[in-house]
């Protein structure tokens, strides 16, 4: 992502509220020292308490756009923390960031990334290194976009899913290239964003055609890459996929 997608830079937009919940407080200390110069951003909140009800009783209270919460391990608990959140407040978008992840949490992803009429984004917090990736992504699930690390995109993939079988073959870039293809985002944006040159964009891309190629032989190799994909992380429903 590059600075020209700084929210300061995003022409009278409406500030978004963000309430945050995070586990360290190093973190904690760092989000109130750098996000108020965010002219996008209005933090209305931080704690360090992750007891679910309280959470709760604070976002009914402040009724933010978008609530982030940090947390050490991505395990199920969390996911359950999480549906009870989008459950009391669908209009709320969600951020989560983790240092690890566990095989049984990062399963129920797919389920949650489904039915929010706000979107979800769930990455590891060393992926993000400049505060703009950081807003970009508030601004993103405000918008209802599902944002996922490629890391955790390979924990979501489905096992023994044969139409989405070929997933499994990419490597960690080039599932960083579909995700963003299936954001609509064209290859010379993709390029800006991973701040590589767009041929190699293209080549990432002619590598995950023919990677696709084995399982089908889809004539629009970039709709039915997208469609799988958003299959394999729950954005789109089984009985909805038909090859293209």
């Amino acid at each position: 992502m590059t600075e020209s997608t700084r929210s300061g830079n995003r022409p009278e937009a409406k500030k978004i509220k963000l309430y945050i919940v995070e586990e360290q407080e190093i973190l904690r200390d760092a989000y109130r020292a750098v996000l108020p110069a965010e002219a996008s951003i209005e933090v209305v909140g931080i704690s360090g308490d992750r007891n679910t009800e309280n959470i709760l009783a604070v976002l009914s209270a402040l009724r933010p756009d978008a609530v982030l919460l940090g947390t050490k391990m991505l395990q199920s608990e969390i996911i359950s923390q999480l549906e009870a959140i989008r459950d009391r407040f669908p209009e709320i978008g969600i951020v989560l960031l983790s240092t690890l992840f566990d095989i049984q949490g990062i399963r129920q992803l797919r389920g949650f990334t489904k039915g929010s009429s706000k979107g979800c984004a769930f990455l590891l917090k060393h992926s993000i290194d400049r505060v703009s990736q950081l807003v970009q992504v508030v601004h993103a699930v405000t918008e209802g976009q599902v944002i996922l690390d490629s890391v955790v995109m390979e924990g979501l993939i489905g096992a023994g899913e044969s139409k989405t079988a070929f997933l499994k073959e990419l490597t960690h870039r080039e599932l960083e290239v579909l995700s963003w293809m299936a954001k609509g985002y064209r290859n010379a944006t993709i390029a800006e964003i991973l701040c590589v040159d767009p041929k190699t964009v293209e080549r990432h891309i002619n590598s995950i055609y023919s990677k696709l190629n084995m399982v089908t032989n889809s004539k629009h190799p970039r709709v039915s890459s997208i469609m799988l994909y958003l299959r394999a992380t729950g954005q789109l429903p089984q009985e909805d996929f038909n090859d293209a």
